[in-house]
C-alpha cells in the first residue's frame, strides 16, 4: 500500500489531481456547474487523505496558498475550495483533452 502524499501548496494540490484523474473523470469537472456533486465522493477523499491528517496550522497555511484568509470553519467547505479552484484551473488552462 502506497503513502498518500499530503500537498502543502496549491500547485502540488493541482499536480496530485491531475495525475489522479483520468480526463474522462477532468471533463466531467470542468462541465459541473457546482463541484457540490463531488462533496461525497473525491471532496471526502481530500478531506480524509490530505486535509484531517494536517494540523489546524498546516491546513491554513494551504488554505492561504488558494488565496484564503483563514481556513473556513470545516474541512467540508476546506476540501470545496480546493476543488472549484481546480476546476477553474482545468476550464482557464485548457488541461482537457477533448475525447
Amino acid at each position: 500500500m502506497s503513502e498518500t502524499i499530503i500537498p502543502k501548496t496549491k500547485k502540488e494540490c493541482f499536480a496530485l489531481l491531475d495525475e489522479m484523474l483520468s480526463d474522462e473523470d477532468k471533463r466531467a469537472i470542468v462541465g459541473m456547474k457546482d463541484v457540490f456533486q463531488l462533496h461525497f465522493t473525491l471532496g471526502l477523499w481530500i478531506r480524509n487523505h490530505w486535509l484531517y491528517p494536517q494540523s489546524e496550522e498546516e491546513r491554513e497555511a494551504l488554505l492561504k496558498d488558494f488565496g484564503k484568509d483563514a481556513m473556513f470553519c470545516h474541512p467540508d467547505d476546506d476540501s470545496m475550495v480546493i476543488l472549484e479552484t481546480y476546476r477553474k484551473y482545468l476550464k482557464r488552462k485548457k488541461r482537457v483533452p477533448s475525447p
